[in-house]
């Protein structure tokens, strides 16, 4: 009796260690959503795939204005009272940055005039005051979450729009030095991945007629060096600014091989552009529900899942391990 005893607990610890193992960590991303249309991803988002976390990458609202703060705010209020936010924020943490749009306006930086206000509503909408000081220069913050297997995401939200120079102008940066040093910083934390948040994309190889970081002077080239520098591990770019879903892996230029997980316009769509890097998609479902699988097996893996609303299915699947983000020999 006393060895069935010992066999089952060792059956049921063994069990519960696989489970542990094989748990999933779900993520919802969100961008280019215009608020005066209809948003069934949202409730869809909330109701049915009900993630644990919801990244939102930015023109989460399109409040341009040169001169009035409170249209700004006033879009936001329009996304705050659409069916199914209020019931995805009691779901899944939120985490946070702008694009040009809900910054205020089109292809902004730092010399938007009212960069101050914009960020002050930004902060207050999002609940995000103990994350973003008033006087912080950005909206950019990074946070650890330890998942129930003990597993850390660690989710840097960047801001490329309050320090970013023109991209006319010859070395301009995307970032400004203060969160260049921050980024840096936060790269030297430990986690067992890492998602690195920004509006624009930043695997794209060539310069096109959208914003991306290869526009920016060197800012590419800085933040591939302060990945290897710092020698973060597992790190995924997520980014938004186009109104189609796709996956980019690195090109043959950028040494450290990884992908990019690009998708906004939750209800809206546009023509795709040419991405030579490109492994997945153009998917320009307009109703669509973008997802993010962490699996965390004993070879941990990432699927990304891009359903269509409308019809309840999914349109664009694609799978990495995280074994295979590493540096090219």
């Amino acid at each position: 009796m006393r060895s069935i005893l010992i066999t089952t607990a060792c059956l049921l610890a063994s069990l519960f260690a696989q489970a542990q193992t094989d748990s999933i960590t779900t993520i919802a991303v969100i961008g280019c959503h215009d608020q005066h249309k209809p948003a069934p991803a949202l409730p869809y988002f909330a109701d049915v795939l009900k993630p644990n976390y919801a990244i939102w990458v930015g023109d989460n609202v399109y409040a341009d204005t040169e001169t009035d703060p409170a249209h700004i705010q006033k879009q936001l209020d329009i996304l705050g009272n659409k069916d199914g936010f209020a019931r995805l924020r009691d779901v899944a943490k939120f985490m946070v940055t702008w694009d040009d749009h809900d910054y205020g306006l089109n292809d902004a930086g730092k010399y938007y005039a009212l960069k101050e206000q914009s960020k002050q509503i930004h902060r207050k909408f999002w609940g995000l005051e103990s994350e973003i000081s008033e006087d912080h220069d950005g909206v950019y913050y990074a946070k650890l979450e330890k998942q129930p297997n003990g597993k850390v995401i660690q989710f840097i939200m960047l801001d490329g729009r309050s320090n970013r120079d023109n991209p006319k102008q010859r070395n301009a940066s995307a970032f400004g030095e203060k969160q260049w040093n921050w980024l840096e910083e936060q790269l030297k934390q430990p986690a067992d991945v890492r998602f690195i948040v920004n509006g624009y994309q930043i695997l794209l190889k060539h310069p096109t007629r959208w914003e991306a970081l290869i526009k920016l002077g060197k800012s590419r080239n800085r933040l591939i060096d302060m990945i290897k520098t710092t020698g973060a591990q597992n790190i995924v770019f997520v980014t938004g600014d186009q109104h189609y879903v796709e996956v980019l892996r690195s090109p043959w230029n950028v040494k450290y091989r990884t992908y990019e997980i690009m998708a906004a316009g939750i209800n809206k769509n546009e023509r795709p552009g040419f991405a030579r890097n490109r492994v997945a998609g153009p998917d320009v479902t307009i109703h669509s529900a973008p997802i993010i699988e962490v699996h965390w097996a004993a070879d941990p893996y990432i699927v990304f899942k891009n359903y269509d609303v409308e019809g309840n299915r999914v349109n664009t699947e694609y799978r990495f391990l995280l074994s295979d983000i590493k540096w090219k020999e």
